[in-house]
């Protein structure tokens, strides 16, 4: 049994390849998802502009395959690559430094972050002294 299609089968299908909805199989046509394909054409610099224009008909009000037959018949019949943006990951903070802001102001760790962001340098220097911390131990702490 054949497997239905990518992300990337759908969005070749609407641009270079440009297949029609009636050739896809029942299961390609289940597996298209106009809020994915909206996602990931939006990450096309080019295309941004047209994907948010059309997202208010897109999502809701037109079913699948009229936002297939819309994407087909508006997208240029080229070969649209877009670098998937991702979120950052990874702590903004120092551990260390959100535990002792954190409990210096006595609040969640993710409030402490914020604190972080909206206190100057000086000021977390000046908490961090009090707590008897070093000038080499307060530059390590404020490094990432």
């Amino acid at each position: 049994m054949k497997k239905p299609a990518t992300i990337f089968d759908h969005i070749a299908g609407i641009t270079h390849k440009k297949i029609p909805w009636d050739k896809l199989s029942e299961a390609d046509q289940k597996s298209f998802s106009p809020y994915i394909i909206n996602r990931w054409l939006s990450m096309h610099m080019d295309l941004i502009e047209t994907i948010d224009l059309f997202q208010q008909y897109t999502i809701g009000p037109l079913s699948k395959k009229h936002v297939y037959q819309l994407y087909y018949d508006i997208l240029p019949k080229a070969n649209v690559r877009a670098k998937y943006i991702k979120g950052k990951k990874g702590d903004k903070y120092n551990k260390e430094l959100v535990q002792h802001m954190a409990n210096h102001y006595q609040i969640a760790k993710s409030e402490a972050e914020e604190y972080i962001g909206l206190l100057d340098k000086q000021e977390i220097v000046s908490i961090l002294k009090k707590y008897g911390k070093a000038e080499k131990e307060i530059k390590s702490l404020l490094k990432k």
